[in-house]
């Protein structure tokens, strides 16, 4: 596998006092992007980050932020965010009424489009918003609450994601969320995903921790340690 591997660490797993630290680290080490969950308390039984939360962010630092819009009539969220240029946005296409038209949306905006697929989502929604999809976001739990275990057929599914990638010759990132841990993420890279969202499970366990370590897993995904 020759693709780049991208890390987003997720911000729901930071106490708000840790951000300024957190953020300065994560420009140290050079992260790709920030993981940026927004539930609305419906779709997912949680209430996560606001767009004040959003401004803060995106007032210490140049990084992309990913915005993983885990919300009924996602849509409705864009100009409460109003995402930079070269920012990430992602929706579960589930929840909205016209997926196309909010990827053509999230783009006019100049950022990179996401689907988001649950464990129970067919992969099949993909080839119908190929010319609009930036990316891909597959979830390894379901959706709405950190530290959880790994659906039992995930890695058959990130399997079937990356065939069908191929065949329909897209050239997308593929990206995980939930429980990536250096042994799980191995797995993953190795079914095809590239973008892993770090959270609890793998290297967002204090700033020390995540300086220390950063390259390291890195190296692990990539079965060089």
């Amino acid at each position: 596998m020759n693709r780049k591997i991208l890390i987003t660490p997720s911000i729901m797993c930071i106490h708000a006092w840790e951000l300024h630290e957190y953020v300065k680290v994560f420009e140290e080490v050079g992260v790709d992007t920030i993981h940026f969950d927004v539930m609305d308390g419906h779709f997912v039984e949680n209430i996560m980050l606001g767009s004040s939360m959003y401004r803060d962010i995106i007032h210490l630092t140049k990084l992309p932020v990913d915005i993983h819009l885990m919300c009924h009539e996602p849509q409705r969220f864009l100009n409460y965010f109003k995402p930079r240029e070269n920012d990430w946005v992602s929706f579960h296409p589930i929840t909205c009424n016209h997926p196309y038209a909010l990827l053509q949306a999230i783009r006019d905006r100049g950022a990179r489009s996401g689907i988001v697929l649950d464990p129970g989502t067919p992969i099949d929604c993909l080839e119908e918003v190929k010319s609009v999809l930036d990316f891909v976001l597959v979830m390894g739990v379901n959706p709405g609450f950190a530290g959880q275990t790994l659906v039992p057929d995930h890695f058959d599914k990130l399997k079937r994601i990356s065939l069908l990638l191929e065949r329909l010759e897209l050239d997308l990132d593929l990206f995980v969320d939930g429980n990536t841990s250096s042994e799980n993420a191995r797995k993953m890279y190795l079914a095809g995903a590239n973008g892993f969202v770090v959270g609890t499970a793998s290297l967002i366990k204090g700033v020390d921790y995540l300086r220390n370590n950063y390259s390291n897993y890195i190296k692990s995904i990539k079965g060089e340690m």
